[in-house]
């Protein structure tokens, strides 16, 4: 198979040759404020193959958006480039287009398959390195000055961008800058021009054609802050570094790629990758309001005229708010997430999104879902696929209002985080698992553990009977979030909180209840909870941190005699039921002290919430 032959279009080859030598090399590039002059964006989010029927169906878009760039009874031109893949090592897999994966049979590959669609393909023969690869290859970065392959890309109707590193595309189709020489090793450029060939590329779209592209070409299609490289879990532990690195770091290009996407930050590969985490980390840290996710067989299709966009595949696109959200840089709270089925629509102008087929804003009846404990898809535990994308759609699909699920939990991704949803007045979702407006929160995981003592008993726990226990309760912050001053709450509902600065991870504090000794033996059972806080003090809307305690007592000895009962009986609570005794007033105090009897997590809290209550009144008592 070959590239079909070139041709002149609407004006002489050889004019459109010496146009772009004289008028578009060394065009600055200004893809972040450059606004959209027109045409369109096919934004595919990976993985597609012919014979594919989602993949096939994306590609006949984009043919019937180049027919419309060409007009009636012309044959759309596509040019194809490569560039992102690596390059090819010798002649022999140049030419494997059917097994090997370079920039050069790449361009063969997408070429057979788009001819399938009575198209003329023009493989762009620009790969990353300049110079040749091995005698007499024809790609090269070089290529990207040369007004004929110029001349070539703006004789097309579309473009395509296929996969690999789209920090490729960059280095090839611009010259580029950084602040310094070590900037500009790792790919943090600051400032680019366009070469020959970019500046025709931009020609194709701004004048109504297609710029689309798959993986890394989707990123490329971004302007300004450009994401470049990251893990789930080292991107939201570290945060974002300007360039590119080969470990898992979290990383972006400044200057970013081709600015063709004006809407927002966009990442592919998305929900199955779990990179919901990556992309609000890189948005909220740079300030970017809105960034875009486009799952693999699934495309997002951009009029940039309109300011439209339109969900087609086999998937969906999730679409990710963080204009209302709060950080410290670890925890972040108020993130809008939606996830658009095929066949919805998005107004960039208005913001507002539609989704296919029946829409509901009632809560679903499916079960309330499970906890995942792997929800990031690590390598080092599960290494799932779709774990926070299904999270969210199996809340929206029950009746709960949140759910929540943590990442893995070893010491190579210490410390944990957790993901929590929350469905909102403004939730609505549809049968193909689409949803708008789930708030969402990304934190540390609110943890604590509580030990208490009987103050005065002997080693047995041995007090008078007829007398009152003072219990200290000892609260330790295990977690990763600082906490609320907690609270404590007996077996009656009785409530009071210690008056404390917030409890910091690591941190411990002290309550003292009171509660009076009954004949034999008896257990004290209360509930420690605290709301967790960002570091700036701010709660977090998530669930709290709750732990149980239990003392034992052991009333001995004679009788004392009762304390004296308040005068006058307790209202009724309702009804014509009889008023119950009334209880003395409850008292809470903080001492700071510190002492331990036995530790219990939160497992053992649901035991002992489950054992016996001390039988009568209790109290708090604050001093």
């Amino acid at each position: 198979m070959t590239a079909s032959a070139p041709r002149a279009r609407r004006i002489g080859i050889g004019l459109l040759t010496a146009s772009l030598a004289a008028g578009l090399a060394g065009t600055t590039a200004t893809p972040a404020l450059a606004e959209p002059a027109g045409g369109y964006v096919v934004a595919i989010g990976g993985a597609v193959s012919p014979g594919d029927p989602a993949s096939d169906a994306i590609m006949q878009r984009i043919v019937d958006l180049a027919q419309q760039h060409a007009g009636p009874g012309a044959t759309p031109r596509i040019a194809v480039l490569t560039t992102a893949s690596q390059v090819a090592t010798d002649a022999e897999v140049a030419a494997d287009w059917q097994n090997e994966d370079n920039a050069t049979a790449n361009g063969l590959y997408y070429a057979d398959w788009l001819e399938r669609f009575g198209v003329e393909v023009y493989p762009v023969p620009i790969d990353v390195n300049p110079g040749e690869d091995y005698p007499g290859d024809p790609y090269s970065a070089d290529n990207a000055d040369d007004p004929e392959v110029a001349a070539q890309i703006a004789a097309s109707d579309a473009v395509y961008f296929g996969g690999g590193d789209q920090v490729n595309y960059v280095r090839a189709l611009m010259d580029c800058t950084g602040a310094d020489a070590a900037t500009e090793a790792v790919y943090a450029y600051t400032a680019c021009t366009d070469t020959p060939a970019m500046a025709a590329i931009r020609s194709v779209v701004d004048s109504g054609g297609v710029s689309a592209g798959t993986s890394a070409g989707l990123t490329i299609q971004q302007g300004a802050e450009m994401i470049s490289g990251g893990n789930s879990h080292e991107s939201w532990r570290d945060g974002a570094t300007a360039g590119w690195y080969e470990d898992g770091r979290l990383a972006y290009i400044p200057s970013g790629g081709f600015g063709f996407f004006s809407e927002g930050m966009l990442d592919s590969h998305f929900a199955r990758r779990d990179r919901q985490p990556r992309i609000v980390r890189l948005a909220i840290q740079l300030q970017r309001p809105l960034a875009f996710g486009v799952e693999e067989k699934t495309a997002l299709v951009v009029d940039r005229a309109a300011r439209t966009g339109e969900v087609i595949g086999e998937l969906g696109t999730s679409v990710l708010d963080v204009s209302g959200a709060t950080s410290d840089g670890t925890n972040a709270d108020g993130v809008r997430y939606s996830y658009l089925s095929p066949g919805s629509t998005i107004d960039f102008a208005s913001g507002t999104m539609t989704l296919a087929g029946e829409v509901r804003t009632e809560p679903g009846t499916a079960p309330a879902p499970t906890r995942p404990t792997d929800i990031w898809g690590s390598s080092e535990c599960d290494y799932g696929i779709f774990g926070t994308l299904d999270l969210a759609q199996k809340l929206v699909a029950s009746g709960e209002r949140t759910a929540s699920g943590d990442s893995c939990d070893t010491p190579a991704e210490a410390p944990s985080f957790r993901t929590t949803f929350t469905r909102s007045e403004r939730t609505a979702w549809n049968a193909e698992g689409g949803f708008t407006d789930l708030e969402m929160a990304i934190t540390g995981i609110p943890a604590l553990s509580a030990s208490a003592r009987v103050l005065g008993a002997g080693p047995d726990g041995a007090l008078p009977a007829g007398s009152e226990a003072e219990i200290e309760v000892t609260v330790t912050n295990t977690g990763g979030t600082p906490l609320a001053a907690p609270s404590l709450a007996d077996a009656d509902g009785t409530r009071a909180a210690a008056e404390a600065d917030p409890l910091q991870p690591g941190a411990s504090t002290t309550l003292r209840a009171v509660t009076p000794v009954a004949e034999g033996a008896q257990t004290f059972s209360a509930e420690v909870r605290a709301e967790p806080l960002n570091a700036d003090g701010v709660r977090l809307r998530i669930a709290p941190a709750a732990g149980g305690v239990p003392a034992r007592i052991v009333g001995a000895g004679e009788t004392a005699p009762p304390a004296e009962e308040p005068e006058g009986p307790e209202p009724p609570r309702g009804g014509d039921a009889p008023a119950p005794q009334p209880a003395p007033q409850e008292r809470l105090a903080r001492t700071g002290g510190a002492g331990t009897a036995w530790q219990i997590g939160a497992a053992g809290a649901a035991l002992v919430a489950a054992g016996l209550a001390l039988s009568g009144a209790r109290r708090l008592r604050r001093r």
